[in-house]
């Protein structure tokens, strides 16, 4: 577990490249190689080329052992998750495949992209983020992860007009966090922090009632049991995983309709939208087959009244999906079941965290995990560009974001939703 993710502020390392030149020297330019689509890196031993999604798919292998020695872990860049979304979700969220290989031919890095729109973008290239994802970190090779990221970046200014890229919901001051500064203080990059803010995790240690008493009050812990127990009067309460093939398989079904009965029915749930519903069913069995994936259940009587969907990556887990039966909400049984998952989780002993994927100040998880990791996006320039176009892109892109989450504030106060 790494010490800064504990209570951080959400800050990533801010204005200081600011003032440095923008300015190259043509010794770094990279030599454009057959087909236009390969660079070799400026130090000579990697090289950079993009590849299809069939392409992927090919080195799905390749890259599942690149996602095990990765510098950071990110199941929502493992193949089967990102394969999963790129086939099935719109063709217009489906990213460019950026990969870098070394002398001898070793996958060393994945960065899929997203270009600006040509008529609303902020002339800003990012990594891939899309709704279903809660991280965009790159996988780079553990033992030369900044040479990794700077050939990355010095293939965008050969490639592309963009004035930076944007390094997408990433843990502040985790390992590749850390990698990205020692790069860009190398190259004189410009640097702006685009957004951050803290998300409830669950840290290793203690037990499930101190986590809980911490993080709200020993009213709201008597309140959780309570509840339990006035479930427990309707009939036997069992807490399940799921990891087989077969189990994960009929799970996801129970877990689909368990959603589509609550209040996201129509609107966002996976089975409003056949695609969604597909790239869960895909992405789930995938992942299991890798360990990488479980489905909990809390069941009362044999009937799931609470499930969640449970994603692992290098001793990270993600608590990525939850759904509850609404007609027992006076039971509260999303909070049950994440009561269950904690006892479990903190019972294991080999998980570095737990990411709760939540938004900020939620309002039901941060009552159980009082901790805290960082996240933010990132904003990297690129010095064929110039400082000012690149700065300018990045006051675009903030009066952006503060305008939807604005607008999506006063939607949601004009339609009663739920945040989630």
């Amino acid at each position: 577990m790494l010490a800064p993710f504990l209570n951080t502020k959400g800050t990533a390392f801010g204005m200081a490249e600011l003032g440095r030149s923008g300015g190259r020297a043509s010794s770094q330019r990279l030599p454009r190689l057959v087909g236009g689509k390969d660079f070799a890196a400026p130090n000579a031993t990697l090289q950079v080329a993009e590849l299809s999604l069939e392409e992927m798919d090919a080195i799905a292998s390749e890259w599942r052992d690149l996602a095990r020695r990765a510098l950071e872990p990110n199941a929502f860049y493992e193949p089967g998750f990102a394969l999963s979304a790129a086939r099935h979700l719109p063709a217009a969220e489906r990213p460019r495949f950026i990969v870098l290989r070394n002398g001898a031919g070793r996958l060393m890095g994945l960065f899929p992209i997203v270009a600006p729109s040509p008529l609303f973008g902020d002339g800003l290239i990012r990594l891939w983020l899309h709704k279903q994802a809660a991280l965009a970190t790159p996988l780079v090779d553990r033992d030369q992860a900044s040479e990794t990221i700077e050939a990355f970046l010095a293939w965008v200014e050969i490639e592309d007009k963009s004035a930076g890229v944007v390094f997408s919901r990433m843990p502040t001051n985790g390992h590749f966090h850390q990698a990205l500064q020692r790069a860009v203080a190398a190259a004189g990059r410009a640097v702006d922090v685009l957004d951050s803010y803290e998300r409830a995790a669950l840290l290793p240690g203690g037990d499930a009632d101190a986590l809980g008493a911490r993080a709200g009050s020993k009213k709201k812990l008597a309140e959780i049991r309570r509840q339990a127990r006035r479930l427990g009067e309707m009939g036997r309460v069992t807490f399940e995983t799921h990891e087989s093939d077969a189990e994960i398989k009929a799970a996801a079904e129970e877990f689909l309709a368990l959603e589509a009965a609550g209040w996201k029915a129509g609107r966002g749930a996976f089975l409003s939208q056949p695609a969604l519903a597909t790239f869960l069913r895909s992405a789930t069995r995938l992942l299991a087959r890798e360990k990488g994936c479980k489905i909990q259940s809390l069941r009362l009587d044999g009937r799931p009244i609470a499930m969640a969907v449970v994603l692992e990556s290098q001793g990270r887990s993600y608590l990525w999906k939850i759904a509850f039966d609404e007609s027992l909400r006076a039971q509260a049984p999303g909070v049950q079941l994440v009561y269950a998952h904690t006892k479990a989780a903190l019972d294991r002993g080999d998980l570095d965290y737990v990411d709760s994927c939540a938004i900020a100040n939620h309002p039901m998880i941060d009552r159980i995990w009082p901790d805290r990791i960082g996240v933010c996006d990132v904003a990297v320039s690129l010095r064929t560009r110039g400082n000012g176009a690149f700065l300018s892109s990045c006051r675009r892109a903030n009066a952006r974001r503060q305008a939807r989450e604005l607008a999506k504030r006063m939607a949601n106060r004009l339609l009663k939703r739920k945040v989630s």
